[in-house]
């Protein structure tokens, strides 16, 4: 994006003003006309109509992918208990990885959506190991039982979030624009999950589905 003031004495003086010194900063940077060394990563055309399209089948198609695992989790585990939960963290945590972004000033690209539907899926993998292992034997537990199982769950997710972030981090340091943007929403996603949306999921599972003894 080129933007910058125009000058003149009207309106019309002005707009032919910018339009000249944005077709001369145009040339400059094409010819490689500067005091340093520039990199062209990557070009993007985008039409707004063809923006606003996009926005319309990412929306439509997350609503579908979030309806297709709440299917399968419903089949697996024949509880509302379970799915409902997990469809609130799963919202979560797309928010809070967009919130990031936007807090961060970090432009999303189709790689960065890609980032964040992995994360989310990632943050599925993980309430399912926290279910299996807090109904392995049935869920009438004592509250020390029922913490220690928590634990295990969570020493399994600590270890994938960590094997993920290190496969990550080559990908954003040596990305060249292209994967950055998927490994900066990947990482973002799996931090925000393992420190907050999986306690918060561990809490509303040991809420809904423990028996008070």
């Amino acid at each position: 994006t080129i933007s910058g003031p125009g000058f003149g004495i009207d309106q019309a003086s002005a707009l032919d003003d910018a339009i000249s010194e944005m077709q001369h900063l145009q040339t400059v940077l094409l010819t490689g006309s500067l005091p340093v060394k520039l990199e062209t990563v990557k070009i993007d055309n985008i039409s707004p109509t063809l923006g606003a399209s996009f926005v319309r089948n990412a929306l439509l198609a997350g609503g579908l992918a979030l309806l297709a695992v709440a299917i399968v989790l419903l089949l697996r585990y024949r509880s509302l208990k379970i799915v409902i939960p997990s469809l609130i963290i799963m919202l979560s945590e797309t928010f809070l990885i967009l919130g990031a972004a936007a807090l961060l000033r970090f432009s999303l690209d189709l790689a960065a959506i890609a980032g964040i539907i992995a994360a989310v899926g990632t943050g599925v993998d993980d309430q399912i190991v926290i279910i299996d292992e807090v109904r392995k034997g049935g869920t009438a537990l004592s509250k020390s039982d029922w913490k220690r199982r928590v634990k295990r769950a969570f020493f399994i997710v600590l270890v994938a979030y960590a094997t993920t972030v290190a496969a990550m981090i080559p990908l954003f340091v040596a990305g060249a624009g292209l994967l950055t943007g998927f490994a900066f929403s990947t990482i973002v996603g799996v931090t925000l999950g393992v420190f907050v949306t999986r306690p918060a999921f561990a809490s509303l599972i040991e809420i809904w589905l423990r028996p008070k003894l």
